[in-house]
C-alpha cells in the first residue's frame, strides 16, 4: 500500500463521506475533487519533493474534516504534514512551529468550505534531506521529558493501516464517530485513514461538543463504530441511558489502561456492542495490538494479539526475554516504527535499539495475547493524553510564590488523576495556585485534578525529591 494505491481506491467511493451535524453530509467524490484541487495549488506554491528531499507545511486541525483533503493531497505531493491545535495545545504548538520553522501554517483563511486551499501566500519552501520519507511529524510528551516530534513514514503509515483493517474490518455501510483531535496517530492512522479507504461515512467531532453531546451524537448520526478512551468512554456511558444507542456495533478503547469499573459502565450503558481494547503508542503509527471483543472475564490488561507485521519481545532489566507469563518491559518492531524523534537523535537512540521500540510499558505474554499493566517510568496518561511531570512542574515553578512543586498520576476508579504537591509562599493556597495556572496556562493538558500545599516535599536523604507512584 501506498499514498497513490491509497488514492485510487477513494476515488472509487461513492455517497457519504463526511456527516455534519446539520443532517448534511459531503461525498466521496466532493473529497477527491478537493484532493485534486490541493495538490495543484501546493504545487504552484512550489510544493513538492524532488530529488530524496522534503517540505513541510504545518495544518490547524481546527479545520475539522476540511483538513482531511490539506492532509492528503499534501502526502501526494510528499510533503511532510506537522497537525497541530492552537486552541486545545497553545504552547505545545508553539514548539512544534519554533522547532520545525514550517514555511506555510494552514488555517481557516487558506482552506473554503468544500476544504479546497484559496490564497495560498508566496512562499519560498526548504528541502530537508532529514524529512525523506517523513509523512507526518507529531508531538507527544516522551518518557524523558518534554514533548517531542516523531516522525512517521509512509511505510509507518500504510503498514499499520493495512494491519489495522486485518483485525478490524469496516465496510461503506459502517458510520465512525471520529472523537479524536487530528494531531494524534489513533485518530489518523486507527480511525481515519481505514473509515476511507474503505468507503465508511465519517461524522468528525466538533471542537464544542460535551459528552452528553457526543452521546446525542450517536444517536442522530446513526453511529455504528467509535473509537474513544476508556475515560471518554465512561463518560459518555454517564449519559447513554439519555438516548438511543442501538446503532452502535463496536466500540475500541485504547489511549490509556482500562479499568474494571470503566468496563463495567461501559458494558452497562452500550449492551448491544462489542467492547474492544487496544493497544500502541504515537513511536508504533500507534496500533500494536488489539482485540475486539473482551469477555465479562477477561482482564482489562488484555489487549489481544499483536498485528500481523508487528514483533514483541518482553525482556528483563538486562535486555534478555522473559519467560511466558512473566512481566517484563515491552519492545516493539515492524514497519510501524518511527524514523525517529525530529531534531534529537540523542532522544532516538534512547527509544530505538537495533529496530526495537522501547515502549516504556510492563507487560506480559500468554496463550497468543499480550496484557498491558502500565507505565514503568514517571509518564502521566491521562485520558489517553501523554503528560510528563517535568512539563506541569515547570508550569507549576512559574506560578508566583510557589517554591518546589511535584507532579504525578494517581490511577482512581474513573481514571487517572494528575495530582501536584507544591511548598508556597504563606499566602498562596491550592485555590490561589489553580486559580493562577489556569489565568496563567492556556493548554488544559497542563492543568492538574488535584493540588495539595505541603510544608516540605518528601526527599532522599541526598536531597533528591521521591515521586510517588500511584
Amino acid at each position: 500500500m501506498d499514498t497513490e494505491q491509497f488514492l485510487t481506491v477513494l476515488s472509487g467511493h461513492s455517497g457519504a463521506c463526511f456527516l455534519f451535524p446539520s443532517g448534511d453530509a459531503a461525498a466521496y467524490e466532493s473529497l477527491t475533487q478537493a484532493i485534486a484541487w490541493n495538490v495543484e495549488r501546493l504545487r504552484e506554491s512550489g510544493y513538492g519533493s524532488r530529488g530524496g528531499k522534503q517540505q513541510v507545511i504545518a495544518c490547524q486541525i481546527s479545520l475539522g474534516w476540511r483538513a482531511v483533503p490539506v492532509l492528503l493531497a499534501a502526502m501526494q505531493c510528499r510533503v511532510t504534514v506537522v497537525p497541530v491545535d492552537s486552541f486545545r495545545n497553545p504552547q505545545l504548538t508553539r514548539k512544534a512551529l519554533e522547532e520545525i520553522g514550517p514555511e506555510l501554517v494552514i488555517a481557516q483563511a487558506h482552506v473554503d468550505q468544500t476544504g479546497r486551499l484559496q490564497a495560498l501566500p508566496t512562499v519560498f519552501p526548504k528541502r530537508r534531506s532529514s524529512l525523506q520519507d517523513v509523512a507526518l511529524i507529531l508531538y507527544t510528551s516522551g518518557t524523558s521529558g518534554f514533548p517531542k516530534g516523531v516522525m512517521l513514514t509512509y511505510r509507518n503509515l500504510w503498514s499499520n493501516m493495512e494491519d489495522i483493517l486485518r483485525c478490524f474490518p469496516l465496510g461503506a455501510e459502517d458510520r465512525l464517530l471520529l472523537l479524536r483531535p487530528l494531531v494524534h496517530a489513533s485518530a489518523i492512522t486507527g480511525e481515519l485513514l481505514p473509515a476511507l479507504y474503505c468507503g465508511a461515512a465519517i461524522a468528525v467531532k466538533p471542537d464544542e461538543l460535551t459528552p452528553l453531546g457526543a452521546v446525542r451524537e450517536l444517536a442522530a448520526q446513526r453511529i455504528t463504530v467509535c473509537c474513544m478512551t476508556p475515560t471518554v468512554a465512561s463518560s459518555l456511558a454517564h449519559f447513554a441511558p439519555r438516548c438511543d444507542m442501538s446503532t452502535v456495533q463496536q466500540l475500541v478503547l485504547s489511549g490509556e489502561p482500562l479499568r474494571k469499573l470503566q468496563k463495567e459502565r461501559i458494558r452497562a450503558a452500550f449492551p448491544g456492542a462489542r467492547i474492544g481494547n487496544a493497544y500502541g503508542l504515537t513511536e508504533a503509527s500507534p496500533r500494536v495490538s488489539c482485540k475486539l471483543q473482551l469477555a465479562d472475564d477477561d482482564p482489562v490488561e488484555c489487549v489481544g494479539a499483536p498485528l500481523a507485521r508487528v514483533d514483541i519481545r518482553i525482556v528483563d532489566g538486562q535486555g534478555n526475554p522473559v519467560s511466558p507469563g512473566c512481566r517484563g518491559m515491552l519492545t516493539v518492531s515492524g514497519p510501524n516504527v518511527m524514523k525517529g524523534y525530529f531534531g534529537d537523535a540523542a532522544a532516538t537512540a534512547v527509544k530505538l535499539d537495533q529496530g526495537w521500540l522501547k515502549t516504556g510499558d510492563i507487560a506480559s505474554w500468554r496463550e497468543g495475547e499480550l496484557f498491558v499493566y502500565g507505565r514503568a517510568d514517571d509518564l502521566i496518561i491521562r485520558g489517553g493524553v501523554n503528560v510528563h511531570p517535568a512539563e506541569l512542574e515547570q508550569v507549576l515553578l512559574e506560578v508566583e510564590g510557589v517554591r518546589e512543586a511535584l507532579a504525578f498520576g494517581h490511577m482512581e476508579d474513573s481514571g487517572v488523576k494528575i495530582h501536584a504537591w507544591v511548598t508556597a509562599d504563606p499566602e498562596l493556597d491550592r485555590h490561589e495556585v489553580l486559580r493562577r495556572i489556569v489565568q496563567n496556562q492556556q493548554d488544559t493538558r497542563l492543568w492538574p485534578d488535584v493540588i495539595e500545599v505541603k510544608r516540605e516535599l518528601p526527599k532522599t536523604a541526598s536531597g533528591k525529591v521521591m515521586r510517588p507512584r500511584g
